[in-house]
């Protein structure tokens, strides 16, 4: 009978409603990939100063994490006649568009400073943008669905979205289109053409996006289905001094985002000046797609019969195993040449790469959680002031990636000297990127378990949580 009670008060999705609305969190990362080619577009097609423009993207990156919990304040105070998410998803998408196409436009003959001034007012505008949209990824997802076996389903379809957009936008610029202009990857013309290509497919799902949300945003989906409560800058506090499950999670995932970041640049010495290969990554780009849909398919599936904290806490601490291997057998089978120990080694780190993110792509849902049992705590429904919350500070944490990496490479000896390609290193850089590698998302793990065990929002919590907010309800 208690079952069968859960079951029914629980808000279900319908799976094209759960597959849709997760493009919301593709198209703003279409717009991410773009950015991510700001620095080479600023350097070597308007010729401005790399250190001046690493400048600039820090401070915009800084200046994201600040916007993020205003916009979730006024999120989570709009409640009108087209909802509370659709208005900030199709007016972040549109700024996005204009803004990237506005910085891929930059005339090349003006002057420096002009330059300078015109890019910047528009990465300005483009963090507003993707703040007003990423913040409807997280908050969303509290009125989508909160039955425990829909939610892990945003994790399956995020992961297949992103494995299709990380590996296939690059192979589409640097393989398809670059080849067909006349300067290669320095024709402006390129830039110009593939802003619009992108942009327009990151609206196209956008729109669909909002299609998959379009029935849950209501106020009867919104909490205990109440109007969107008065809440003050103050109530952030509160949230953060007494939300314990949202205190742990950002530990968790933060400490594990800011080895992400660290390695992402990693993976490009590693392969350029460890297996003198660079060649190799793209194609290794490619056939890590296989393990980490395989192992998303098997985490949502454990996600979805055990819970979301559990399936976290295995996921990594498969991947902590998996590290402890490679920092031991990496100096042993990692050698210049395609061999069966290199082919032996890739496919290792694919798997043990493919767990780390799966537990990173299981976070998003967690926030969702966490909405609840504040709702649960409180009886606000603040989603918005939840998943900023977070994202303020995964941000701020995250952003000392690129320092920890100048930190490693200057302690190497190779702080202002050029970093030749597939060129063998000293053995204090061969140290140095095994641990931006292995020993940065390894401590990063740690913090991981250490900050669950403080995590109370397990399968059984959680089920007591849904049916005591659809008790309140429907006395409301």
């Amino acid at each position: 009978m208690k079952n069968n009670n859960m079951v029914t008060n629980y808000n279900r999705a319908k799976i094209w409603q759960i597959g849709l609305f997760v493009l919301n969190n593709t198209a703003t990362n279409i717009a991410m990939v773009l950015i991510g080619y700001y620095a080479f577009f600023t350097q070597n097609i308007l010729g401005l100063s790399a250190v001046v423009v690493g400048f600039i993207a820090t401070s915009m990156r800084i200046f994201d994490g600040i916007t993020d919990p205003i916009v979730g304040f006024f999120l989570d105070r709009t409640d009108g006649k087209f909802g509370k998410f659709r208005p900030f998803m199709l007016a972040g998408n549109i700024v996005l568009f204009v803004s990237i196409l506005a910085i891929f436009h930059t005339p090349t003959d003006w002057a420096y400073q002009s330059k300078y001034i015109y890019t910047t007012i528009w990465y300005f505008i483009y963090v507003l943008g993707y703040t007003f949209q990423t913040s409807c990824t997280k908050g969303a997802q509290a009125a989508l669905t909160n039955d425990p076996s829909q939610r892990p389903l945003f994790t399956l379809f995020d992961a297949i979205y992103n494995a299709l957009l990380f590996s296939g936008s690059s192979f589409i610029i640097m393989t398809v289109m670059a080849p067909r202009y006349l300067q290669k990857l320095i024709d402006p013309i390129l830039w110009k053409d593939v802003s619009l290509l992108f942009m327009s497919a990151s609206f196209v799902l956008t729109i669909l996006a909002i299609i998959g949300i379009w029935q849950k945003d209501r106020t009867e989906f919104f909490g205990l289905g109440e109007k969107a409560v008065k809440i003050r800058f103050k109530d952030y506090v509160d949230v953060i001094k007494h939300n314990r499950p949202l205190q742990m999670l950002i530990i968790a995932a933060s400490t594990d985002k800011l080895a992400l970041v660290a390695l992402r640049s990693g993976m490009l010495y590693f392969f350029s000046n460890i297996l003198i290969n660079s060649k190799l990554q793209g194609k290794y780009s490619l056939l890590s797609i296989i393990p980490t849909l395989l192992v998303t398919f098997i985490g949502v599936n454990r996600a979805q019969k055990a819970g979301l904290k559990k399936s976290f806490v295995i996921s990594t601490g498969i991947s902590t195993i998996m590290i402890i291997a490679l920092i031991i057998l990496t100096p042993i089978l990692a050698k210049p040449t395609i061999t069966f120990s290199v082919v032996f080694l890739l496919i290792f780190i694919a798997i043990q790469q493919a767990m780390g993110s799966l537990a990173g792509n299981i976070v998003i849902p967690m926030i969702a959680d966490c909405s609840d049992y504040e709702t649960y705590r409180t009886g606000r429904f603040i989603p918005g002031m939840i998943g900023t919350l977070f994202s303020f500070v995964d941000k701020m944490i995250s952003s000392f990636a690129t320092f920890i990496m100048g930190l490693a490479i200057a302690w190497a000896g190779y702080d202002k000297a050029v970093i030749t390609p597939d060129a063998p290193v000293n053995n204090k850089f061969y140290i140095a990127i095994l641990f931006i590698l292995f020993g940065l998302p390894l401590l990063g793990h740690i913090a991981s378990l250490i900050a669950m065990q403080f995590y109370k929002l397990d399968g059984w919590t959680m089920e007591k949580i849904k049916k005591e907010l659809a008790n309140k309800k429907a006395i409301i």
